[in-house]
C-alpha cells in the first residue's frame, strides 16, 4: 500500500510502514527551454513511480521531494539556489533519524540532481552507525536512450540536454519552451569542480536538447522506475541478509 501526504498519522501507524521514499531535487537554471524546477519535477515523478512499484510488495511512505540541494556549480545564474554540502548532509540525517524514531527501518533516497555527491558519504555514515537502519540510494540505470554522464571524458548529456528535455516533454510539456541550444563543452564533467556552468557553457546547457522527444522521455521514466524499484528491493533484502549472517 502507498501512503503520502494525504494520509493521516493514524493510518500510517496502522500500516506499519516498511519503506520510506525520500526524493531530493534541485532548483537551478536549465538553459532557455526548461524550468528552474526541472530536477525537482523530475525526481518527484520518478519517486512516485518507484513508490507505486515498491507498494506492490510493501507498505510505503512517499515523502514530498526536497526542492533544494547542491547547485553551486551554476553560480549566480538567475533563479538558482543551493544549500551548502554540510547543510544538505544534516538535512538528510535529520529526516532519516525522524523516520527511524517512528520505527521505519528501510529508507530509499532518490537523488534527482547529479551534483549531490555528499549524499553518498552521509548515507554510508548512517548505515555504519545505526545498526537497525538501512538507507539505500536509488540508482537510475538504463534511464535514457542517449549517452549518460561520462565522468572524466569529454562529451555527454550532462545538463538540460536530450535526457532532461525528453523527460520534461513527457511530464510537463506546457513548461518546455520551444527554443533549443545544443552545446557540448570541449572539457570533461570534472571541470564543474573548477569553474561554474556559466563559465563553461554560457547558455546553461551541456548536451543536445534538440534530440529530446516525448517518446524517449516516457520510455526513460518507465525503465528508470522499474529498474530502481527492483534494485532497491534486492538491495534491502541483501543488506539484511548480510547483517544477519555477520551477527554474533
Amino acid at each position: 500500500m502507498l501512503y503520502d501526504m494525504s494520509a493521516t498519522t493514524v493510518e500510517l501507524q496502522a500500516a506499519h510502514i516498511d519503506i520510506a521514499v525520500l526524493p531530493i531535487g534541485a532548483i537551478e537554471q536549465h538553459s532557455v527551454h526548461l524550468p528552474l524546477g526541472t530536477d525537482w519535477l523530475g525526481v518527484r515523478a520518478l519517486a512516485r513511480a518507484v513508490a507505486e512499484r515498491l507498494a506492490r510488495e510493501s507498505s510505503v511512505y512517499l515523502l514530498p521531494a526536497l526542492p533544494f540541494s547542491l547547485s553551486q556549480c551554476h553560480g549566480a545564474m538567475p533563479g538558482t539556489v543551493w544549500l551548502k554540502p554540510e547543510t544538505l548532509a544534516n538535512v538528510l540525517r535529520d529526516l532519516v533519524l525522524s523516520l527511524h524514531e517512528q520505527g521505519i527501518r528501510h529508507i530509499a533516497v532518490i537523488n534527482g540532481h547529479g551534483g549531490n555527491f555528499v549524499l553518498d558519504d552521509e548515507i554510508r555514515e548512517l548505515n555504519l552507525t545505526i545498526d537497525d537502519l538501512v538507507v539505500i540510494q536509488g540508482v537510475s540505470r538504463d534511464a535514457s536512450d542517449g549517452p549518460g554522464p561520462t565522468g572524466r571524458v569529454v562529451g555527454g548529456d550532462i545538463h538540460a540536454g536530450a535526457g532532461e528535455t525528453a523527460t520534461q516533454l513527457f511530464l510537463n510539456v506546457e513548461l518546455v519552451r520551444p527554443e533549443r541550444v545544443d552545446y557540448v563543452p570541449p572539457v570533461g564533467r570534472e571541470f564543474l569542480d573548477y569553474a561554474t556552468m556559466e563559465q563553461i557553457a554560457p547558455s546553461g546547457v551541456w548536451g543536445r536538447p534538440s534530440e529530446g522527444t516525448v517518446e524517449a522521455g516516457e520510455r526513460a521514466l518507465e525503465r528508470a522506475a522499474a529498474n530502481m524499484a527492483r534494485d532497491l528491493l534486492r538491495a534491502f533484502a541483501e543488506i539484511e541478509a548480510i547483517r544477519r549472517s555477520s551477527a554474533p
